[in-house]
């Protein structure tokens, strides 16, 4: 951060040099201001400091909580309040989130991975193969991920089967309603700020 000196030769440099004939009470204006601008720099910096949870106190840290859907207990210290917000992953347990999904799913189960779990790295018993998913590992976020959601077709076209009500052809797109539905089940469970992706596996 600048000093007032600083903040006051700064404006004194974007200033046309006639305006100081008058310097005696122009330099206390320019003083004024740039005492100001000390000011305004120390408070946007202590609210930029307030954003990161493990450094907010008081009122910010309640705030951070609220975004999570969290409230602190009674008599509870801002440390130990700040340490449960760093570490939720969500309000709604995973396995709940799951069975969710699991209800809407037209095809197979969804697999659901935490970013700060989702590290996909290679020994003896890993390897490279197309079910693989990596994820970028973002704070707070969750990602769900489903089957290719189309439903093995009940008929063949063949002289035992026509088209009619009871027997019908299969399709090669997944249902954009279903994948809506889903989203708006999760949106409604899951805990404030906490964000998730829906992935789709192509095969």
């Amino acid at each position: 951060m600048a000093t007032q000196e600083e903040w006051y030769q700064k404006l004194k440099s974007w200033l046309p040099t006639w305006f100081f004939n008058e310097e005696y009470y122009n330099e206390a204006v320019l003083q004024g201001i740039a005492r100001v601008l000390v000011e305004l720099e120390s408070r946007a910096s202590e609210h930029q400091i307030e954003t990161f949870i493990a450094l907010a106190d008081g009122a910010y840290v309640d705030e951070h909580g609220l975004e999570r859907n969290l409230t602190r207990e009674e008599l509870e210290l801002d440390p130990i309040f700040s340490e449960r917000i760093r570490y939720i992953s969500n309000s709604t347990p995973v396995p709940a989130i799951k069975r969710l999904v699991d209800a809407l799913l037209a095809v197979g189960e969804a697999t659901i991975v935490e970013d700060f779990d989702a590290g996909v790295y290679l020994n003896r018993e890993e390897f490279f193969n197309r079910g693989s998913v990596f994820i970028d590992a973002i704070y707070n976020v969750f990602s769900i991920i489903v089957d290719k959601q189309v439903h093995a077709p009940y008929s063949f076209h063949s002289r035992e089967y026509f088209c009619n009500r009871e027997d019908f052809y299969g399709t090669n797109d997944s249902s954009l309603e279903l994948f809506q539905f889903i989203i708006d089940a999760v949106d409604k469970a899951k805990a404030l700020g906490t964000l998730y992706r829906l992935i789709e596996r192509t095969g």
